[in-house]
């Protein structure tokens, strides 16, 4: 394979369905309330200090939110959360915490229930072609002992 080669984007994305990946809902508060969006691009990056890396659509609602806060969590959604992954993925975004049980951690919505959640602030963010890396300094964490949801090839199991 050269460099002048082209990737057929559909190809690539059902190669990389096939990585069995963790839901998570990234929250952040904004003057309006909670707000949120899932997303499977996230990752840890550092133990000193204590860090990750979450990727977000550069021109999402979420991202302008949470650059806005300066802050927010991440949650790693439990087997039992599963309505949760569509609705904080393609729900309308006004509505997506209606009826959703959360609680504020350090002035950022969180989803108690999940099966690990971290704080973070912004560290640093680096706009890659259509996303925004926000790099977050973990400031909090908790975990508990639910079973996870994980995504695999666009169906959700339990993990």
């Amino acid at each position: 394979m050269t460099s002048v080669d082209v990737v057929d984007a559909e190809a690539f994305r059902r190669a990389m369905a096939q990585l069995p990946t963790f839901v998570t809902v990234v929250t952040t508060r904004s003057p309006g309330g909670p707000v949120g969006c899932t997303a499977n691009a996230v990752m840890s990056l550092s133990l000193e200090p204590s860090s990750v890396v979450v990727s977000l659509r550069s021109g999402g609602r979420t991202l302008e939110h949470i650059r806005a806060a300066g802050a927010f969590a991440v949650n790693a959604l439990a087997w039992e959360q599963r309505e949760l992954c569509r609705r904080f993925a393609v729900g309308d975004p006004a509505r997506r915490f209606d009826g959703v049980r959360h609680v504020l951690r350090g002035d950022v919505p969180v989803l108690p229930d999940a099966v690990a959640s971290v704080g973070c602030v912004i560290e640093d963010a680096l706009e890659v072609h259509d996303h925004t890396l926000l790099i977050g300094r973990v400031v909090w964490s908790a975990s508990g002992e639910h079973p996870a949801l994980v995504l695999r090839a666009g169906e959700q199991h339990r993990c």
